[in-house]
């Protein structure tokens, strides 16, 4: 399995238009064969701070998520609302479970 993990501080000015192409992004991804599971979340202590945690099925998965056009142009705009450049990393399941 593959978890990948993102952040982006939105300011408040963009946080309106952030929302739903993060919504978007998130119901979109949800209906991909390969995904498992995707939330987004807003942090409570720092509004405008958003955080993403995707569960993949595997590496296939994932490439074929990175290479699905609402997915591009959902990083476009993430990195035209935010303040930095949105935070990403990837991970693989290193012990499997059972």
């Amino acid at each position: 399995m593959i978890v990948i993990t993102g952040t982006a501080r939105i300011p408040a000015a963009n946080r309106d238009a952030f929302r739903p192409v993060a919504e978007r992004q998130v119901l979109l991804s949800r209906a991909e064969p390969g995904n498992v599971s995707y939330g987004w979340y807003e942090d409570r202590m720092e509004p405008g701070r958003f955080f993403f945690y995707e569960e993949w099925k595997d590496r296939a998965a994932v490439d074929f998520h990175f290479a699905q056009d609402y997915c591009l142009e959902f990083m476009t705009e993430a990195r035209r609302l935010a303040e930095a450049a949105p935070e990403i990393s990837i991970r693989e399941v290193v012990v499997k479970e059972g």
